[in-house]
């Protein structure tokens, strides 16, 4: 709150939403669409049928989060494999339930909501505990990658791998 979220905040919006920026991103998604596409031929070809056989809302929603953590991490995470590792798995299975869990817990004041302590808010909790830890995982990769200068700081890193290099903001409130 105050002077200090609104000079970060202001920051973020200089690097990470400005016109200027949104071009570095589109090899990132490009890539995932690319691959996503692959998939969705893939599968049509297999069902014997020409077209898409299985759950196509969960094969969006797993595209939709491989595309946001390739942005934001610039890190692929699997999720578009016809096997994806269990660590994938429950970040997927995270993001579901916070999804899920937030509705309902749009009708109490947020204040209220750690008192109740309700199998509603703690899956909640649980689920953002399970986010932040793989945002901290991307983190520490991009930051020991960096370090070990395993990536290059002029290829796109993510939209948190520019915010470490450029090294505006403390890696605090990168995190946070």
């Amino acid at each position: 709150t105050g002077e200090a979220w609104r000079s970060d905040r202001l920051l973020l919006n200089q690097e990470v939403l400005a016109p200027g920026v949104v071009p570095a991103f589109v090899p990132l998604l490009s890539a995932v669409g690319e691959d996503f596409v692959r998939r969705a031929r893939a599968q049509a070809s297999q069902s014997g049928r020409g077209c898409w056989t299985g759950d196509f809302s969960q094969e969006l929603f797993r595209f939709a989060l491989e595309s946001v953590c390739h942005v934001l991490y610039g890190q692929r995470l699997g999720l578009l494999q016809d096997f994806v590792h269990a660590e994938a798995q429950r970040f997927i299975a995270a993001v579901s339930c916070m999804f899920h869990t937030t509705a309902p817990m749009l009708h109490l004041p947020p204040a209220l909501l750690p008192h109740l302590h309700t199998r509603t808010w703690r899956q909640h909790v649980q689920a953002w505990d399970v986010i932040f830890g793989q945002a901290d995982k991307c983190i520490q990769s991009v930051c020991r990658d960096l370090r070990l200068r395993r990536r290059s700081p002029r290829e796109h890193l993510g939209i948190l791998g520019n915010l470490i290099l450029r090294d505006k903001l403390a890696l605090d409130d990168i995190r946070a």
